[in-house]
């Protein structure tokens, strides 16, 4: 007999009552998020407070992403042959556990402290390697309807909107009374009740039929299906684009905003930086709500297409600016930009993906990324120290963005990806019907 815990609450439309799993796997991440932000917020200043070095601030973003093209492809392996549930509560405690350290550095001298502070971050991104494609792979496993996921999607994306929302302003708070270390603490403990709701689980989030060949095999397997499928080639190559350009000059805000704004005193800025993320994640969590409430996106890869070209114009007014207004309303234009694309994109993954590939397909997606990211973060921080300087970097790193993604537009015209993306979402509709029948 199968526990009637299991099983949705047809009564409710509200998705985490529906599926009651995934409002605990979305209860955890929204916690997790919140916390997240007050260590994000304060690691950033920390770094730059100790160092006043836009290298340096390369070097913690770098240290972040390292882990991706290390550990990325290999977690997607992993979490395919594993009870994803287990994957990411293991994740969740690893990174509560190691985020704690930062705190009692505080006696160390600088360059010491900053050493271990980079160390730590390599660790923290290693971990959440596992956690990002196992959330991934299992959100289609809890939603029974799949009319449903792009609206489970929209929630789950709309959860860190939330956070973003409501965590920097309060970070910035806490940093500018109390200091750096209280949000290292609060992060941890966020971590450690994510863990808890995802244990609560009680389904099994295991892939349906995992793979038994080596992890080798099973690397390839994915990479050959990404090759395979144009589509998820052709969004993989823009988000990638997006990142060396786009993901790569958000290095450059908090210098940017010291050195070009003269936002300089220490509590002051922690505050407006607060604001301004805020700002951007309301517009998130605004445009998550509405694409919570349709249950497809016609075309999806159209979509992000034109958002990402949108991107680099607001990359550019973001570096032009005259004033931390015009600064204020680019970076809430950016909180638009990453749900447009995040939502879409996962929904195209998990639509048209196999379950038992999902994680590594995930992986790949994130890898490919971070790979980009971080030959960005090297370009833009040489670019950054030369006369043209940072504002100067922002502005030509959106002029790519724009002439890369017009040509992405041209390029979509020639192609039938919408179509091949409509047959992949009713093969995956069938593999459904068959299950539950």
């Amino acid at each position: 007999m199968i526990d009637e815990l299991n099983q949705p609450n047809k009564k409710s439309q509200f998705l985490p009552f529906k599926y009651p799993n995934f409002g605990k796997l979305l209860t955890g991440q929204l916690i997790s998020n919140i916390g997240s932000q007050f260590s994000y917020i304060a690691i950033l200043w920390l770094v730059w407070d100790i160092t006043g070095d836009i290298f340096a601030m390369a070097l913690l973003s770098i240290a972040q992403a390292i882990p991706m093209l290390l550990l990325g492809p290999w977690a997607g392996v992993i979490v395919d042959k594993v009870d994803r549930k287990y994957a990411m509560a293991l994740a969740d405690l690893a990174q509560g556990s190691v985020i704690i350290i930062i705190p009692l550095t505080a006696g160390l001298p600088d360059p010491i402290r900053l050493w271990w502070i980079l160390g730590v971050a390599f660790c923290n991104a290693a971990f959440a390697r596992f956690f990002y494609p196992a959330r991934g792979a299992s959100i289609p496993k809890m939603i029974d309807d799949k009319k449903d996921l792009l609206a489970a999607n929209s929630l789950s994306v709309g959860t860190y909107q939330v956070s973003v929302l409501i965590g920097p302003m309060i970070a910035g708070l806490v940093i500018g009374s109390i200091g750096y270390e209280i949000p290292f603490f609060i992060d941890a403990l966020s971590f450690f009740i994510s863990a808890i709701f995802i244990l609560w689980i009680n389904i099994s989030l295991k892939a349906d039929d995992p793979s038994t060949k080596n992890p080798i095999e099973d690397l390839i397997l994915g990479g050959k299906y990404i090759i395979g499928f144009s589509p998820l080639l052709y969004i993989l190559v823009l988000f990638s684009m997006l990142m060396f350009a786009g993901g790569a000059s958000m290095i450059l805000i908090i210098p940017y905003l010291e050195l070009s704004h003269g936002l300089t005193e220490q509590g002051i800025r922690e505050i407006i930086f607060g604001i301004m993320s805020s700002g951007s994640a309301a517009v998130g969590v605004t445009i998550a709500i509405l694409l919570s409430r349709k249950k497809r996106i016609s075309k999806p890869i159209t979509l992000i297409t034109w958002t990402s070209f949108l991107a680099g114009i607001i990359l550019v007014i973001f570096g032009a600016a005259p004033n931390l207004w015009i600064v204020g309303i680019a970076w809430i234009g950016f909180g638009a930009i990453e749900v447009f694309i995040g939502i879409p994109l996962q929904t195209i993954a998990q639509e048209t993906v196999p379950d038992r590939l999902r994680g590594k397909i995930f992986s790949f997606i994130n890898l490919s990324i971070t790979a980009a990211q971080i030959i960005g973060m090297g370009i833009v921080s040489v670019i950054a120290s030369t006369p043209i300087g940072i504002r100067g970097s922002l502005i030509l790193n959106g002029i790519l963005l724009v002439i890369f993604f017009a040509f992405g537009l041209i390029f979509l015209k020639k192609k039938h990806f919408e179509k091949l993306v409509d047959i992949r979402r009713n093969e995956f509709q069938e593999r459904l019907n068959m299950v539950q029948t």
